[in-house]
């Protein structure tokens, strides 16, 4: 409103200046021109006051698109940074050759391998053993002849399950969050815990009851079959009876020395798999793991420890060589400063 008044009194000045003829003629055609002039500037002051009304308005709406892309990008970033991450798989070691059947030809894996895909379906040696261990602290180890399939623990929407075709397979399960849980599915049943160790074994050459043979270690374990399911406490046993008496799935049978239908040749090797000491494969998992987390966050001192911790307690540990390489890591990185 000042802006204009000044622009009228410096049109008007001319008038308030200079004597003011009184000549008719004069005064009407001095009159039209000033009419004219303020006519043409107070238009102009309108469409100045519209632009600057719609650049206001220009401005906002930026200002709220930059907001709400600010908003957006934190917003994904936010749920990148939530996402848990990918489960990683390593293939321990083995006694005998372990084949990974992904093509139309099978490979052998290598101890220490890291399985970033969908290995296909695991075989191990006819008189061998295999261990893996995931991110999770999840340990599974493979008896002789054991087919065993992955996929269901590779991708971000796997439902944690892996599954047993042939043989003996032995879990050992770190406890998990609330609703988590981990399964075993077999050609017959489905074996759930959310935290345990236990054995499934599964015969596919059993004429009486259940292919699938369960045992508890430790925990419980809940068997899905034939539309039921049967709660396992530590020390009970499922479907595992012998097939000379048809002993029907599920009913106690009282647990011998060995698997029933393992023989002593195709038992695992206690150097390898250490079947008495298969609960303790989950701490030395965990604390590996550990160790492998700080050190890609940058706390090798932290790293070093839980390193150091796993190699005393156990020095015989099939992680112990990954562990090794992971000192050294740290060692170098730490004189290099």
């Amino acid at each position: 409103m000042n802006d204009e008044a000044s622009e009228l009194r410096r049109l008007l000045a001319p008038l308030r200046d200079r004597p003011v003829s009184v000549d008719q003629e004069r005064l009407a055609a001095r009159r039209a021109r000033v009419v004219s002039s303020l006519k043409r500037d107070v238009g102009a002051l309108a469409v100045a006051r519209v632009s600057r009304a719609r650049r206001r308005a220009a401005y906002g709406a930026l200002s709220l698109a930059a907001a709400a892309s600010a908003l957006f990008l934190v917003h994904r970033y936010g749920q990148r940074e939530a996402a848990p991450p990918a489960l990683a798989i390593t293939f321990v070691a083995s006694v005998g050759q372990t084949m990974a059947h992904s093509g139309v030809t099978p490979r052998a894996l290598h101890a220490g391998e890291p399985l970033h895909d969908d290995p296909g379906e695991i075989e191990s040696a006819a008189d061998g053993s295999a261990e893996l261990v995931t991110s999770a602290g999840l340990a599974l180890n493979l008896g002789s002849a054991t087919r065993l399939s992955l996929s269901g623990l590779v991708g971000a929407r796997a439902p944690n399950q892996v599954e047993l075709r042939q043989g003996l397979l032995t879990c050992s399960v770190p406890h998990l969050h609330e609703g988590q849980r981990f399964s075993v599915q077999t050609p017959d049943a489905r074996v759930v815990v959310h935290g345990t160790v236990f054995s499934v074994r599964v015969d596919s050459n059993r004429t009486h009851g259940s292919q699938t043979c369960v045992e508890v270690t430790d925990g419980v374990v809940i068997v899905q079959h034939a539309g039921s399911e049967t709660a396992l406490n530590a020390g009970d046993r499922w479907g595992c009876g012998s097939k000379a008496s048809g002993t029907a799935a599920g009913d106690p049978v009282p647990a011998p020395p060995a698997v029933a239908g393992i023989s002593e040749r195709h038992a695992v090797p206690r150097s390898s798999a250490r079947p008495v000491e298969r609960s303790t494969l989950g701490e030395e998992s965990r604390l590996l793991q550990e160790a492998l987390a700080a050190e890609r966050v940058g706390q090798r001192d932290r790293a070093q420890i839980l390193i150091n911790q796993l190699l005393r307690r156990y020095p015989n540990s099939p992680l112990a060589s990954e562990a090794r390489r992971a000192s050294s890591r740290t060692a170098s990185v730490s004189a290099g400063k």
